[in-house]
């Protein structure tokens, strides 16, 4: 163009460069920039913009700053778009106090924020969990006579749902539609996301609901958040209802799908339906990739079907796609569970050929999984494994080991770990500490966790929250409250703020030892001083008062959280005054109660309608169990081993057993096995005769 003399004028220069910056290439666009001077074309403020945008996404500040002086000194005056693209810089790269520096900055120098200057340092606040600043900032925003737009609320509910402030998300969000405001895609996406994330998955289900019936389609990000929500609470049945909804609705499964899906399956033992999902999603033309093949490889290794594992294994391989540090640690506790140490050796010495490290962190990797699968032994003999290969077993190598150990009630196998570690050099962590006093707490050893603990500070470590909470909660379940309370004394003392968590721990010794009217006292002060309490907070209470005999107390409690509406009681909340009820002969509420289960918008569960059972068989209430034993199995829900112990116990009565039949439903599909149970052979063949 300019060899033919053509005169691109700032428009053009302006284009060029932002395409420039766009590539990368920010130093060739800073070079039109100068040539653009020579030719005597004074750039814009557009033209600074972009440079000084594409400098902002390199991280190169100190060029932003020339860039500045460099309008300046052209007599440009910085504006609210220059202001904001610096802002948005800094909030991009983590930068977040510099970028509320350069805000300040323009508002002296008389700059106006506008809409979008406020979502970009909102959404950096929220990333960096800086809440209050972001909520000054949002008041602020509002007292400049900027209304918040679609796009403001989005980011402050994005950014509360990331840090799990779900509570405050919905509070923006009925704000928001108070406004007069109507929430878009993706805010229902964003809040169904945050809700699936704290497990609230039946609130999620609500909300999916209500986009649905204000006309908005959900898409593929909605569907497969929800799946995953449903996928990670193991309702694995209604997420695969969620994904026939959406292919009916027209909406193509992603490998997201597939993946999350195959991952639900698996984890429940359904691998042969996760085997045909896979099977289906190739034949969509989709490429399973190595999170598949991963999750694919250890549901078959986890139900032993090594060899099927291994053949998935090759064909991956086959797909150019490289097996990793997963694949191996799947294939290598699938072949340790069945004992075959010699192609396990084989399949170490192929991750080596591999490129993957053999390094202290690998071992730990599949020491720990085999410890979590409970197989510690073979977890301990992989540590002689490490040693003869010449590694130096590390702190977090006898920490996973002691953990193991504790997870199986074996303490002095843990202990002979701890002194393995002593006598090789190694210097235990506040970690290794934290596992075997929590371990001798779980077997009732307090008195020797009492002395880990005492030790902790003679071995230069700092006894931290976890610490604390766990002597606690050991102290409370052993009936030693005097000594709980001196620990807990002792925590203040040292500076150690008590959490929401360890006072929960507290409220729940209290109610397990009868200190009630302590444990209310107690709630009294942590409600004025914590601004979130729990539904488990109320929870514990209500059970502990039912333990107690104190109805009135419990009831009150469950009306309090309805009233208030600052905490929403969830299932378990239902679950517990159910329980309560009924054990106290009060069926008439308890009947009321669970009509207004779904009028409040929620679900029962497997965990509730067990409850039930039990609860009105014992109370001889034999027709009201049955009704909820057909909803039971209605909804595919597992009976635990102690519901089918209570039905035995029923069935099982002179002269009642073939009425009682003939009355129960078919559980035959999903029923407690008899092995779980204790009980004779007698009445397991009644079991068998009964479930099929």
């Amino acid at each position: 163009m300019v060899d033919r003399e053509l005169a691109p004028d700032a428009v053009t220069f302006s284009t060029l460069m932002d395409y420039l910056c766009k590539q990368g290439k920010t130093v060739e666009a800073h070079k039109l920039l100068n040539l653009m001077v020579e030719r005597g074309e004074k750039p814009t403020k557009i033209t600074y913009n972009v440079l000084l945008h594409g400098y902002c996404l390199e991280g190169r500040f100190e060029k932003v700053g020339e860039l500045l002086s460099s309008m300046t000194r052209e007599g440009l005056r910085h504006d609210v778009r220059n202001y904001t693209v610096l802002i948005d810089g800094y909030s991009k790269n983590e930068k977040v106090d510099e970028a509320m520096d350069v805000f300040k900055k323009m508002q002296q120098e008389g700059v106006q924020p506008n809409t979008f200057t406020y979502i970009i340092l909102l959404d950096g606040l929220y990333k960096i969990e800086k809440v209050e600043e972001a909520e000054d900032l949002f008041r602020q925003m509002v007292t400049q006579g900027l209304s918040p737009n679609i796009i403001t609320y989005n980011t402050l509910i994005d950014g509360l749902c990331k840090i799990r402030k779900v509570v405050e998300a919905e509070d923006l969000f009925r704000q928001m539609v108070t406004q007069g405001l109507s929430p878009n895609i993706i805010t229902y996406t964003t809040l169904i996301d945050g809700l699936c994330k704290i497990r609230k998955v039946v609130e999620a289900e609500d909300l999916f609901r209500q986009m649905v019936t204000q006309g908005l389609s959900p898409n593929i990000i909605t569907y497969n958040t929800l799946i995953d929500g449903l996928c990670k609470i193991r309702k694995v049945v209604e997420a695969e209802d969620l994904f026939r909804q959406m292919v009916t609705q027209g909406l193509s499964p992603n490998i997201i799908t597939y993946n999350t899906l195959i991952d639900g399956l698996c984890k429940i033992g359904k691998v042969e339906e996760a085997k045909y999902l896979f099977r289906q999603m190739v034949t969509q033309g989709l490429s399973p990739h190595i999170i598949t093949y991963n999750t694919l490889i250890d549901g078959l290794c986890k139900i032993e079907k090594v060899v099927e594992a291994e053949d998935l294994f090759r064909q991956m391989v086959t797909q150019d796609l490289s097996p990793d540090i997963i694949t191996y640690t799947s294939l290598i506790l699938g072949l340790l569970k069945l004992g075959k140490w010699e192609a396990t050796s084989i399949l170490l010495e192929e991750m080596k050929d591999q490129g993957i490290e053999l390094n202290v962190v690998t071992f730990n990797t599949i020491m720990d999984a085999l410890c979590k699968e409970g197989m510690v032994g073979k977890g301990y003999k992989l540590l002689d494994v490490m040693i003869q290969r010449g590694l130096e077993p590390d702190v977090v190598t006898y920490n996973t080991l002691m953990d193991g150990y504790c997870l199986i009630q074996e303490t002095s196998k843990a202990s002979k770990v701890f002194e393995l570690m002593l006598s090789r050099g190694h210097k235990p962590s506040t970690v290794t500490y934290n596992i075997l006093i929590n371990g001798f707490c779980k077997r009732g050893k307090v008195d020797r966790a009492r002395h880990l603990f005492d030790e902790m500070p003679c071995k230069g470590l700092q006894q931290t929250l976890a610490t604390y909470n766990i002597m606690l909660n050991g102290l409370y379940q052993a009936g030693r409250v005097a000594d709980a309370k001196e620990i807990q004394d002792k925590m203040i003392a040292s500076g150690t703020s008590l959490e929401l968590q360890t006072y929960h721990i507290i409220l729940h010794g209290l109610c397990k030892n009868h200190h009630t009217d302590e444990a209310m006292n107690l709630f009294d002060t942590i409600s004025c001083q914590k601004e979130n309490l729990e539904a488990r907070t109320f929870n514990i209470l209500i059970q502990g008062m039912f333990q107690a005999g104190k109805v009135n107390a419990a009831r009150n409690l469950f009306n309090s959280i309805l009233a208030n509406g600052v905490v929403s009681p969830d299932v378990l909340t239902y679950t517990i005054m159910m329980k309560g009820l009924i054990k106290e002969g009060l069926l008439d509420e308890f009947d009321e109660l669970f009509l207004s289960l779904k009028k409040d918008g929620y679900s029962s569960d497997s965990v509730m309608l067990n409850a039930i059972v039990k609860g009105l068989l014992e109370k001889g209430e034999v027709n009201r169990a049955m009704g909820f034993l057909a909803e039971m199995d209605k909804s595919k829900f597992s009976l635990e081993a102690s519901t089918a112990a209570s039905i035995v116990d029923l069935v099982s009565k002179d002269g009642q057993c073939h009425h009682y039949m003939k009355m129960l439903p078919d559980f035959s599909q999903h029923c407690a096995k008899s092995n779980e149970i204790n009980i004779d052979s007698s009445t397991s063949s009644l079991i068998h005769k009964i479930f099929g």
